[in-house]
């Protein structure tokens, strides 16, 4: 519940009552539980409770990482060096179904501020999953350290050199291949409205 308080940026307080609410509506009309409570045995009041317990179960499974997802780190920066040490020490997370993520490979999310591209609608307060091991290909967007600074661009590999386009201000048009390091490939792009 944490973590659907965090993604939705509502007190967790908040998440529960709506949580707990909406189980004892559908525990009501699953079991017919419409009862005053008042009014009822300790039996009836225990199968009730005992439902709910069993659906918060069955919650907490769907967002466990052992459960068919996979848990992955929120940076706040981009890491330009030490990719691994800023994974291991993040405290934020988002998850992800185990299927879109490739085993083994180090899949991150970031909220988007400086580095934008609005060509492709990504702009300051967008979230973006990225994946440090993809091989890029012609016109995937990625996240790139160049000589000149860090940068959002859609990839265009031209023989050993890397096109910028884009052309971004403060930047060469074409860097050699060797000049940059990739950050990461974008994986998802999510849109904040």
């Amino acid at each position: 519940m944490e973590i659907l308080a965090k993604a939705y940026q509502l007190p967790l307080e908040e998440v529960k009552k709506h949580w707990t609410e909406g189980k004892i509506q559908q525990v009501s009309k699953d079991g017919n539980y419409k009862f005053d409570i008042k009014d009822v045995g300790e039996k009836r009041v225990q199968e009730a409770t005992s439902k709910l317990e069993q659906g918060l179960e069955e919650l907490k499974k769907s967002f466990s990482s052992d459960g068919g997802h996979f848990k992955l780190p929120v940076l706040v920066a981009i890491p330009i060096d030490d990719l691994d040490g800023h994974l291991s020490r993040s405290s934020d997370f988002v998850l992800l179904p185990k299927d879109d993520v490739v085993p083994g490979h180090r899949v991150f999310g970031l909220r988007v501020s400086d580095l934008t591209l609005s060509d492709a609608g990504i702009v300051t307060g967008d979230f973006v999953i990225l994946d440090a091991d993809a091989s890029p290909k012609n016109g995937n967007i990625v996240i790139v350290r160049t000589p000149d600074g860090l940068a959002m661009i859609y990839y265009h590999e031209r023989g050993d050199h890397l096109e910028l386009r884009p052309e971004k201000d403060g930047f060469k048009k074409t860097y050699h291949l060797k000049e940059i390091k990739m950050i990461g490939r974008l994986v998802y792009h999510i849109k904040k409205y």
